[in-house]
């Protein structure tokens, strides 16, 4: 009597376990990682461009990531000799880390693709000399920190870019090698500059180096 209970009751619960089972077999095997889908769009993004200008060797090399891409030859502001940029009118290059601020086809340098001078470390110098106002400086400041192009009208000067020859001038001998013919900008031949041009972008890192 007890067995014929016991079998009953397997019976009655022969459905539910046949159903459990099946709920079992029909599940979905665990998703494998497709490590490709997760790679982050940072990492398809194209290498950054980059600029590093060196005074002493009178050069320009363009950089895509770590790899060199070309060096140009160039020149630089008729202050040369006298070092790092302080103010309006001395004619130096300045030297440090900059960003391309301004781009366009300057109607008196052909093209013209401004850096962000005076950036902090000339602020700085200026604030501390008397040069420029706390104003002043508070502006520089939130132009640098919004990446955007900084005053260029304070007593420290600006409107220092890469440009290509004077274009209303052309009988005055403006070599780009060995000859410092500028107010502090960086001069390239027009054919280099149209290369320079068509590959970097606002907010292009540029580093001048002594």
């Amino acid at each position: 009597m007890i067995r014929i209970q016991r079998n009953k009751f397997f019976l009655l619960r022969l459905p539910a376990l046949l159903l459990f089972f099946c709920c079992i077999s029909t599940l979905p095997d665990p998703p494998t990682l497709n490590l490709d889908a997760l790679s982050s769009p940072v990492l398809l993004l194209p290498e950054t461009v980059r600029i590093v200008i060196s005074k002493s060797q009178y050069t320009l090399v363009l950089f895509r990531g770590e790899r060199q891409i070309k060096t140009y030859r160039v020149a630089f502001g008729r202050g040369y000799s006298d070092g790092d940029k302080r103010m309006l009118g001395d004619k130096r290059t300045p030297e440090g880390e900059f960003y391309i601020c301004t781009m366009n086809r300057s109607k008196r340098f052909y093209k013209f693709m401004g850096l962000s001078y005076p950036g902090m470390k000339h602020a700085g110098y200026a604030l501390r000399a008397g040069l420029i106002t706390q104003t002043e400086y508070l502006k520089i400041k939130q132009a640098i920190d919004a990446h955007q192009q900084p005053p260029w009208d304070t007593r420290l000067g600006g409107a220092v870019g890469i440009h290509g020859r004077v274009l209303k001038d052309l009988a005055v001998d403006h070599s780009s090698v060995g000859i410092n013919w500028t107010d502090g900008c960086i001069a390239l031949e027009n054919a280099d500059v149209d290369e320079i041009f068509d590959v970097v972008a606002l907010g292009t890192p540029v580093a001048i180096v002594p």
